[in-house]
């Protein structure tokens, strides 16, 4: 430990002095949590296409992608174009704009169940303002999340991401957050049949990103949308990581069950600051008929923004998401197989283009988020993002997710070399 800990100090150099200047400027030296990491975190000066390059001037291969949001690459020329049809227009009107109608026709145009939509700046906003409208149009209190399942930082929904899950507690204003296990269906409905007067909103991750990322299993997916049309509770699939990820639009079609609201952001603005939520017009028309404050924020739909997300859209609708897929499979593929001759517990999750590598203190008979988050083995998996930075790839959860521009068969042979080489280096 202490030898790879040496290297990466040598490595890093600068991003060590900064951080201390960080320290000084923001708590904890950084602005969002999950960029903080022993022994500190690198500092970045640029980056360009997939990789970023440090302020001692290494090049790091990114698996990270600015949050998994770039999928057509770090500067790419979709999003350049659009940056300067954003500037030559004014960044900021503060109005209702013209390239806000056009970027959310084109979204419509993907999820057409996006019958109406509004726009604001990020996923903590938009599953904020979703919940909201789905207590008031039901006139219910009880929102009932997924442990493990992360929607932001806004007071409602940011307990039950961490075990111990908390199972009942009471949010701003008196409501309710209740939270249940992950496909698990039994315990589910239980809970769910507990609150089902009072349920306005299930709203769940269709793959859990940072909770492990796990698939939803269809039954249990079908379970919950039988129950919310027997007692009209709404279902709300939380797509700020899985839209556009894994095809172009909503990630429905491939799991079988409708939701009745959405959000969205990161891949559909190509970077750019947005948050999305919408779904039934009858749902939506809440906010007009009972003059709901469900949408503000200095910066929604501002003409920056707009331009870059209607050129990645655009672009995205060409892509090829079937090989994305397969390419990430690939890598889960190969990661799972190194797993069984690991000498320490490790398991690998995930679904198409987004990969995860978990360390643990047991081995786990099944996977669960419960058992990812409550066995993690938090000094293994912090050593190994270290090794990994050491050999020129960036990770988040030990995986990432790739972008178009990974595809490269030199590429994956890039992150499956590096992966090897840290597992020599760990001697696990």
């Amino acid at each position: 430990m202490d030898d790879i800990y040496k290297l990466y100090e040598q490595k890093f150099s600068k991003s060590k002095a900064l951080y201390e200047k960080a320290k000084s400027l923001f708590p904890n030296g950084i602005c969002h949590d999950i960029r903080s990491y022993p022994p500190f975190p690198v500092v970045t000066d640029r980056c360009e296409d997939i990789y970023m390059y440090d302020t001692n001037g290494n090049r790091l291969l990114d698996l990270w992608m600015g949050h998994f949001a770039l999928l057509l690459g770090h500067g790419s020329i979709t999003q350049n174009a659009g940056a300067e049809r954003g500037l030559e227009a004014g960044i900021h009107h503060g109005t209702l704009n013209t390239m806000q109608i056009e970027f959310a026709e084109t979204l419509k145009s993907a999820v057409p169940e996006l019958e109406l939509m509004r726009l604001c700046t990020s996923g903590t906003e938009a599953t904020m303002y979703v919940t909201r409208v789905a207590r008031a149009f039901t006139r219910r209190d009880v929102i009932v999340k997924v442990e493990g399942g992360w929607h932001g930082g806004n007071s409602v929904l940011s307990n039950g991401v961490v075990p111990p899950f908390v199972k009942r507690e009471n949010a701003p204003e008196g409501l309710k957050t209740v939270s249940v296990p992950y496909n698990n269906t039994e315990r589910t409905l239980d809970i769910l049949n507990e609150y089902k007067d009072d349920t306005a909103a299930i709203i769940l991750e269709p793959m859990l990103g940072a909770g492990g990322g796990i698939l939803a299993d269809e039954e249990y997916l079908k379970a919950i949308r039988q129950f919310c049309d027997e007692t009209g509770t709404l279902l709300i699939f939380d797509e700020v990581v899985t839209g556009f990820r894994f095809r172009y639009g909503s990630i429905w079609p491939l799991l079988g069950v409708q939701p009745d609201l959405f959000t969205f952001g990161k891949a559909t603005a190509g970077g750019m600051h947005v948050g999305i939520y919408g779904g039934r017009r009858d749902v939506m028309e809440t906010i007009s008929k009972q003059k709901l404050f469900a949408g503000g924020g200095t910066y929604s739909g501002n003409p920056l923004s707009m331009a870059v997300g209607i050129q990645t859209l655009n672009k995205l609708k060409t892509m090829d998401y079937n090989s994305l897929n397969i390419a990430g499979d690939g890598i889960r593929q190969f990661l799972e197989s190194k797993v069984q001759n690991l000498k320490v517990p490790a398991a690998a999750t995930g679904y198409g283009s987004y990969f995860c590598l978990h360390f643990l203190t047991d081995r786990p008979e099944t996977v669960t988020p419960a058992i990812l988050m409550s066995s993690s083995d938090k000094d293994m998996e912090n050593l190994f993002k270290a090794a990994m930075l050491v050999n020129n790839v960036f990770t988040v959860h030990s995986g990432g997710a790739l972008s178009f521009m990974h595809m490269k068969s030199s590429t994956i042979d890039t992150i499956k070399q590096a992966y090897i080489k840290t597992f020599e280096m760990l001697e696990i």
